[in-house]
């Protein structure tokens, strides 16, 4: 999975070393305020922490997510805040539970896919979650104006053909650096142009995961430690296609392709559809 553990440093400076397959965008740039609505997470689970994850709010209060980065072992997380600043540590200080009380956003809840359990289902993880925030957030776009996550409607992307499948946009917050993986000395909001390589992909033998995505230089974008959760962008649009879940590492590099949770899906739409009823006004 592509989650990471965050360590403040007496030079206030976050740093992510990998506890296991998890994310950040590769070979992309910075965001620019392009995605203001993807926002980055903070947490602790089973008493440990601070992990990392990305998020899209698709609503005021509800942020889609990865189920690893709400729940671990049958537990949801103990403490979780959430950020929307494309650098959400530059204004850090002593002690960190201040600073996250008084910067970051308080969380109500968070719900993982009922169906999630850790890798038991491994590859097709059911690895979807929710952060229900205590109060109303309103990212803006450049011209001031309220944008939110969309989602697609069922069976999306068997739809595309041709290019439509070359042109896909991942975001989320963590590690830039590859081969091999660094300890970055930055915590930024990332974008990257990934290809769409297969659905329902077949691996190695252990059963079929929901799509894979491209992670290399030559398209331009990939994910590796800490973007778990964050979002797959159809093309310009706001439609979140789906979820960043874990990559097909080698030696530990965040080289090989990458696995997301598709939002376009019977059991991904149901519990959707459930949440937003129960929060999303």
């Amino acid at each position: 999975m592509k989650k990471a553990v965050s360590v403040f440093s007496i030079a206030l400076v976050l740093t992510l070393s990998v506890v296991s397959v998890a994310g950040a965008i590769t070979w992309g740039v910075p965001d620019a305020n392009e995605h203001p609505h993807v926002g980055t997470l903070l947490f602790v689970q089973n008493g440990v922490g601070w992990y990392s994850c990305s998020g899209t709010l698709i609503a005021p209060r509800v942020m889609l997510t990865a189920g690893h980065c709400v729940e671990e072992a049958g537990n949801i997380n103990d403490m979780t805040y959430v950020r929307f600043e494309e650098n959400p540590v530059a204004d850090y200080y002593s002690p960190t539970i201040k600073w996250l009380n008084d910067k970051w956003l308080a969380v109500e809840t968070v719900i993982p896919h009922p169906l999630y359990d850790d890798s038991a289902e491994f590859p097709l993880t059911y690895d979807m979650g929710f952060v229900i925030l205590a109060e109303p957030y309103y990212p803006l776009d450049g011209d001031g104006n309220t944008i939110f996550g969309t989602l697609p409607e069922l069976g999306f992307l068997e739809g595309l053909r041709g290019k439509d499948k070359n042109y896909f946009v991942s975001v989320g917050y963590g590690m830039q650096g590859t081969l091999p993986p660094f300890l970055q000395d930055d915590y930024l909001r990332y974008k990257g142009d990934v290809r769409m390589l297969e659905l329902n992909s077949f691996i190695n033998g252990k059963g079929y995961a929901s799509v894979k995505f491209s992670n290399n230089p030559g398209t331009g974008g990939g994910t590796c430690y800490g973007d778990s959760g964050g979002p797959t962008f159809y093309k310009d649009t706001t439609l979140v296609v789906a979820v960043t879940s874990f990559g097909w590492a080698k030696n530990g590099n965040c080289v090989g392709n990458d696995f997301s949770y598709r939002t376009d899906t019977p059991d991904a739409i149901n519990f959707i559809e459930g949440v937003l009823e129960e929060y999303g006004d």
